[in-house]
């Protein structure tokens, strides 16, 4: 006979689940993370006579995660950390390092002092990197990773590895280390000014000093790791990620155009997006998404701030990373960014109000699931002649299968998404080219370099498989395209593409690599996007609109707005049945039915069926 659990047993997990979420520490949501930085005198975290700004440690004691330069942390002033501790057990601290450049750091504390320490470690080990055309050190990265001794050890970088476990990890202090300036290749660094001196690194070339580069980063990291063992965490940033077998995480800078890209980019892009980060790097994942001030102190609560700050926040929260909102250069002399706090980060679920302590972070609670796309068609012209399949697969559609992939195409009207058919393509032989099993559009869409345009449709898959989507031209060659991993659901989805070119392009899934079938159905082909990405917590939502137009999104219930003081026509408290979110923005929404009653005691806590 099968047990069903008691009303009691069930009570007592939704309350320890509740309990466990409620409150911000590590786990609820949104996360907040901050960039901080901390002056060689301690400020602001230590006033001028030397004793504690209680203020300050109260301010950043709110957040989930901290990142603070080592020095003068470690070894003059660990109270520091003992006091966000002290306000907040949950928090965790994470030391600030630079991966592969340092200053001229010369404290006559040269044993404790650890800017010193590195650049007298460096020095001894002859491990600087040089500009061959000035001579001097290679301006942003002169600390030589790729420095090799005579047995092809990497020197520099275990050197940098055992003095960061030494000098920082084995202290206890810290929860883990964030590695700033940490990148995979720095070739691309090169301009007229500075040219990587190969040679006098020991190489024979750039391409080798390349290739050394990059064996010092995994030496870096792989050492680094096995010294620390699994608990400590460990994040880099620069460029798309890097050491995902090895390190927690990863920072997402000037989101969302790092490296010069668009959110989807940041977002979606295998291995290296923010979602494939999630899954790819150590569990937990330790992500970060940073989204810079505009203007100066004093614009900090304008109303393009608040919206990088919900849309940062939000995309952040549709993971399991944190958003982070400062000056670009996170130098807490530009500007007092541990002092500023906004209506999404922390808010009272009764009355509904922004709130300013830390009790009331975490807001969200615990989240019900992933994100999910909503996804709608459009109303602009489409490509797509023949959507559904309802009457053929051959109208609108060319089928390609070349040697020496075997595929073919039939009308299903035993399965579908939408109406009373679908297009199945079988794939009984396959080939090492994609393209090589190819459905394409006959219509074409004219696409413009840098628009955003929008592939809609049902499918599904079996076995499971990733789908190129691509728009190709007239003759061979493609202006866009993106992978996206189908199932054996049958689940809607929408692909943005955003061409490199101009030119009229027709829509082409690829499925050349992998045998199996795959079924399609209401297919469309238009200019803009019209979805957005939205995840469910116990205590709200988050909406995130990256697309260029603003979004009128159905809500399938009652929802609350916070009632926020930074942006209030955003955040007006309204409960609403559909909002619409702005382009490149994200909103946060209350439930109405939150229970604010606690349970009462426990009197009965026998097992029973």
């Amino acid at each position: 006979m099968t047990r069903r659990p008691s009303i009691l047993r069930v009570a007592l997990a939704t309350f320890l689940a509740c309990a466990i979420h409620s409150r911000a520490g590590a786990q609820g949501y949104p996360r907040l993370g901050i960039y901080g930085s901390i002056t060689g005198s301690g400020s602001p975290y230590v006033q001028a006579g030397g004793a504690l700004d209680a203020t300050a440690l109260d301010q950043v004691a709110r957040y989930d995660e901290v990142i603070l330069d080592v020095n003068p942390i470690t070894p003059y002033r660990p109270d520091i950390i003992a006091g966000l501790r002290q306000r907040h057990p949950g928090i965790h601290v994470l030391a600030y390092v630079l991966g592969h450049d340092i200053w001229p750091a010369n404290d006559p504390d040269s044993l404790n002092h650890f800017p010193t320490r590195y650049r007298h470690m460096v020095r001894d080990l002859g491990g600087f990197l040089y500009n061959k055309v000035d001579g001097q050190e290679f301006p942003g990265a002169d600390v030589n990773l790729a420095k090799r001794d005579a047995n092809g050890r990497y020197i520099v970088a275990e050197g940098l590895a055992d003095l960061v476990y030494n000098a920082v990890v084995s202290t206890g202090q810290w929860d883990g280390v964030f590695f700033d300036v940490y990148c995979y290749s720095i070739t691309w660094a090169q301009d007229a000014s500075r040219q990587i001196d190969w040679a006098r690194a020991g190489y024979p070339s750039l391409a080798a000093f390349d290739v050394g580069w990059q064996a010092g980063s995994d030496t870096l990291a792989n050492r680094l790791r096995r010294l620390a063992g699994p608990g400590v965490v460990l994040v880099g940033n620069c460029a798309g990620s890097a050491h995902q077998g090895v390190f927690n995480g990863w920072m997402r800078e000037n989101f969302p155009y790092q490296n010069g890209g668009t959110w989807y980019d940041n977002m979606l892009t295998t291995p290296h997006g923010y979602f494939a980060d999630e899954s790819n790097f150590v569990q937990p994942p330790h992500d970060y998404i940073f989204s810079a001030m505009t203007g100066s102190v004093g614009f900090q609560y304008s109303s393009e701030n608040a919206r990088r700050v919900r849309f940062g926040l939000g995309s952040a929260a549709l993971g399991e990373g944190y958003g982070v909102f400062g000056p670009s250069d996170r130098n807490v002399l530009t500007a007092p960014y541990h002092q500023w706090w906004y209506d999404e980060y922390a808010v009272d679920l009764v009355s509904g109000h922004s709130a300013n302590d830390v009790a009331h972070t975490g807001w969200l609670g615990a989240p019900l699931g992933p994100q999910h796309q909503m996804i709608w068609a459009g109303t602009n012209p489409d490509a797509i002649t023949n959507p559904g399949f309802e009457a053929n697969v051959t109208s609108g559609w060319s089928f390609v299968h070349a040697s020496p992939a075997v595929a073919s195409i039939t009308r299903d009207a035993s399965t579908s998404a939408v109406g009373a058919a679908s297009a199945h393509v079988s794939v009984t032989t396959a080939s090492t080219v994609d393209w090589q099993v190819n459905l394409a559009s006959v219509g074409q869409l004219l696409m413009f370099a840098g628009n955003t345009y929008s592939v809609t449709f049902w499918a599904k898959a079996s076995p499971p498989r990733t789908l190129p989507i691509v728009a190709s031209v007239s003759g061979g060659g493609q202006v866009a395209s993106r992978n996206v991993a189908i199932d054996a659901t049958w689940r809607q989805y929408q692909v943005i593409l955003q061409p490199s070119s101009t030119a009229s392009a027709a829509l082409n899934f690829f499925m050349g690599t992998q045998t199996g079938d795959v079924w399609f159905d209401d297919v469309h082909f238009q200019q803009g996007a019209t979805n957005l990405y939205r995840r469910d917590f116990q205590n709200g939502i988050v909406l995130v609109n990256p697309s260029d137009t603003p979004l009128l999104v159905p809500l399938g219930g009652a929802w609350r707005r916070i009632l926020g003081t930074v942006d209030p026509t955003v955040n007006d408290g309204a409960t609403v049945t559909s909002v619409t979110v702005n382009p490149s923005d994200a909103l946060f929404l209350i439930t109405t039915s939150v229970d604010t009653t606690p349970p009462a005691a426990i009197q009965d806590a026998a097992v029973k069926p």
